[in-house]
Parts: C-alpha cells; structure tokens; sequence
C-alpha cells in the first residue's frame, strides 16, 4: 500500500480519479460487451475481442493495473471468454517482434557495459563544441548517434544529461544566459526523440509498428528502408528544430564559457584513456549488426539465404554471451520483461481484432461515415501525419498508439483506396514525436528536471517544431517517398 501511495501522490488530480475509475469502468465495459447481442455482420469471438480491447485500452490509459498485468488478463481473457484460441493468444510472445525487442535490449547492455556510447558521445562533443551553437548542434549529433547503439530514448537522456549540466555550468545559465539553458534542455530531448524516428530499433514500439505492418499488410519494411525513409526526414527536423530554438530563445551573443566543467568535459574524456578490449568487441559486434540490417535486400545474393531483421538482431545478441567474443553475463543483460508482457498483451488484443474480422467491419462503418471515398489523397495524407503526430495528447505511451493507430490507419487505407503503406508508414515516422509536455515521455521528464525550462516553453517550441516536421513529412509525400515508391 505504501508504494501504490507513493506513486499515486505524483499524479495529478485528474490522474488520480481515471486511476480509481479505470478497473471498475474496464469491468462494466466488458460486461456490456459480453451481455449484448452480436451486432450484424461478426461473429461472437470477434464481438469478445473487441470488448477485450476496450477492457484493456481503458486499463492501459489510466494506468489502474500495471500495463504488463492488464497484458496478461487480456491475453487470459482471450482465451477464457472465446475471442480468440488460447495457442493464438498465448502465441504472441514468441512473435518476432518480442524476440527483436528481447534482442535490442540485450544489445543495448553490451554496449553501455562497453562504455561506448559514452566515448562516441563524449568524443562528439570535444571535438566539434567550440562555441554555444557548435555545443547544441554538437550534441544533436551525438543524440542521433547513440540512437544506433542505445534503443532507449529515457537511456539516452541519462547519458547525456550530466554532459548538459557540465556545459550549463560552464555558461552560467541559471544567472546569465538563462535562454541557452532553454535551448541545452528542450533540444537535448527533442534531438533524443527526434533522432529516434530515424532508426526503427532505436525504440521498441517502432519494433512493434513494422510487426503490426507485416502481420496486417504483409509488408516487410527492413532496418535499411525505414532508415533510408526516414533519416532524411529526421534530419531535416533537426535543423529546423535547431533554427526555431534560436529564433524563440536566442542567447547572448557573446556567451562564453566560464569556470572548469568545459575542461572538466574534456578531462572525463581523456581518462576514458585508449579503447578497451570491450569497446573493441561491442563495436565490432555492433558494426556487424548495422552492416547485416543494411544491407538485408542482397542477402540472397551475397550468401546464398536471408538474414531477416529479427535474426540479425538475436545472433548479435547471442555474441555478446559468447565466450571470447561477448562481454556479457545473463545477470547483465537488463532486459525489462514487463515490457515484453506488455507488448505480447498489446499484439494479442490487436491481432484478434484483425483474426477476428472485427476490424475490418467497424473501420468500413466508421470511414463510409466520414466519406473518406470522396477524399483526395493529399488531403487523407496531410490529415493522417497531423493527427498520428499529436497523437501524443491522448494517448501518453508510445506503445498503445501503436496499437491503436497502425491498425486503424491500414484499414483507412484499404477503405479509401490506397495501399496501406502510404499512411500506415508515414504515420509511423511519427510515434516517437513526444515533445511538447514533459510527461509525455520519461526522457522529457529528464530534462524537465533541470529546471531550465518552463512547460509552456516546452510546448510552444514542441508544436512549432511538429508543425514544422508536418510540413516536411507533407513534402516528402511528393517527393522523396514518392522516389522510393511509398506514397506513388
């Protein structure tokens, strides 16, 4: 009881009443659903999946259960109450989507017992910080860095904040250059999640998003076609992100570092001393990695068999246990299973519904209603991007969007006409697009805790740079994703 009081006591007022809501709402949905006829058009077991996603939904989003226990009672359900066989539902967890995730994680271990991450990061900063913008775009570029090695947005952020706090002292931003704070926190977490988008195992739900896709659509996007899809688009909002700091919270010009933490920098950079043997070996295994992902479409050609995504991910994973070539123990790998279980839940409850036939039936009702028919392409497109992207407002965690948005957005797709892949990806590119309110994600809350900026600088800067992101992603549609055939 204690520890239910103390994480109820940093939830606001409105948090705690969907809280005490939540479980008995759930119930009272699932019970309606249970007791009422079966509507026209699905059958019983697709009738009970969709009340087992409702059940499931409201206890994901007021957080009544921990997210992995409601996973586990809706994959119970589906098997208990007919919505779907209990081999399917409890299938799940052997998905390839959990194996790539179980993998990333792994992967993500090795590399920061390496201390890799850190020297690349570090490294970037020494090197090209010089003045207060190199500094911020020093460390925009070590952000997209590290999101190749680290597949945690909050990891990142944990990293790279002591370094944030280095070059704040070294500024004197709390008294002097108060805007240049502004700036070292908001565009050290909008370059975390931005850099994000740009690599699809640099976060689990983006993992969960390409195997929604395939199981949906039957199209597999590889590591290679989301980054080339993507980057371009990332970096883009970068710079522009970049430019509308400065144009909303412009330094001093003539800010100067002060004091010893710019030296201090330097100097945790020289004792990291020459390359270890497990830098050396957590490098190699990641530049294998990378190089398998990459260059996925010429596999046949190449050995004769295809490596898929996840197997390339779980082979470096093993390497890493290997002995002589891995530098890992079990005990070392921090593998957060809850996630797992809340993600094996989350696909069972989405995958019913498509098993099922249920959703199909009620996004054709719902988007005949809407006369999405009669909308052009462009229109559907620039509808779909804004909505995915602020998405966030509702819906807080990444993973539940997916699960609701992918779905519904290839059955959009298929009711309007269009193959799924033209909304379905786009909107994808747009999961990790938390950036205007510090609980929308942990690693918002990290920088938060600076106290260098306020939540109203936080979401004016946030929805300047989304829109700014819409107007890129809105081009893109014409241009480079319609080169690469997404959006032709």
């Amino acid at each position: 009881m204690i520890a239910i009081a103390r994480d109820l006591s940093s939830k606001s007022k409105t948090e705690k009443i969907m809280y005490y809501l939540g479980l008995p709402l759930a119930m009272v949905v699932l019970m309606v659903f249970y007791s009422i006829p079966t509507p026209d058009g699905i059958t019983f077991e697709g009738k009970m999946s969709l009340g087992i996603f409702f059940f499931a939904l409201i206890l994901w989003i007021t957080e009544s259960l921990p997210n992995y226990a409601t996973s586990m009672l809706a994959i119970a359900l589906l098997s208990v109450l007919g919505g779907w066989a209990e081999k399917d539902a409890l299938g799940t967890l052997g998905y390839g989507v959990i194996w790539l995730m179980v993998s990333a994680f792994i992967i993500t271990s090795g590399m920061e017992k390496s201390g890799l991450a850190k020297r690349i990061a570090l490294a970037i900063i020494t090197r090209f910080g010089k003045t207060w913008k190199s500094i911020l775009m020093s460390l925009m570029a070590a952000n997209f860095t590290i999101a190749f090695i680290i597949p945690s947005t909050t990891a990142r952020a944990a990293m790279l904040l002591p370094i944030v706090l280095l070059i704040a002292k070294a500024y004197n931003v709390e008294k002097e250059n108060k805007n240049l704070g502004k700036l070292l926190a908001i565009q050290g977490l909008q370059a975390n999640n931005i850099s994000t988008s740009a690599i699809v195992t640099a976060t689990a739900p983006q993992i969960l998003a390409i195997g929604l896709l395939k199981e949906y659509t039957g199209s597999e996007v590889s590591w290679g076609e989301w980054f080339i899809a993507s980057a371009p688009i990332a970096i883009l909002t970068l710079v522009a992100s970049f430019f509308i700091g400065l144009m909303l919270f412009r330094p001093k010009t003539d800010a100067k570092a002060g004091g010893d933490e710019i030296k201090h920098i330097q100097k945790q950079y020289n004792d990291l001393g020459k390359v270890s043997l497990d830098e050396k070996k957590a490098a190699a295994i990641f530049l294998l990695t990378i190089t398998l992902w990459a260059t996925d479409k010429w596999h046949l050609d190449i050995f004769g068999f295809q490596f898929s995504l996840v197997m390339v991910a779980v082979i470096a994973a093993s390497m890493f246990f290997m002995p002589y070539i891995g530098i890992l123990t079990w005990k070392e790998a921090k593998i957060p299973w809850n996630l797992m279980i809340f993600a094996a839940g989350a696909y069972a409850c989405g995958v019913s519904l498509s098993e099922t036939g249920v959703a199909t039936w009620a996004l054709s009702g719902l988007f005949s209603s809407l006369g999405v028919q009669n909308m052009s392409f462009t229109m559907l497109y620039g509808v779909v991007i804004a909505i995915s992207s602020f998405s966030h407002f509702v819906f807080t965690s990444k993973t539940v969007r997916v699960i609701i948005l992918i779905p519904t957005l290839i059955g959009l797709a298929e009711t309007a006409g269009v193959a799924p892949l033209m909304l379905a990806l786009p909107a994808a590119f747009t999961i990790a697009d938390t950036i205007t309110l510090p609980p929308h994600s942990k690693a918002n809350l990290v920088y938060y805790s600076t106290g260098y900026f306020s939540v109203n600088n936080q979401l004016l800067y946030g929805i300047l740079t989304l829109m700014a992101k819409w107007c890129i992603l809105f081009g893109a549609s014409f241009t480079w994703f319609a080169y690469l055939g997404i959006t032709a």
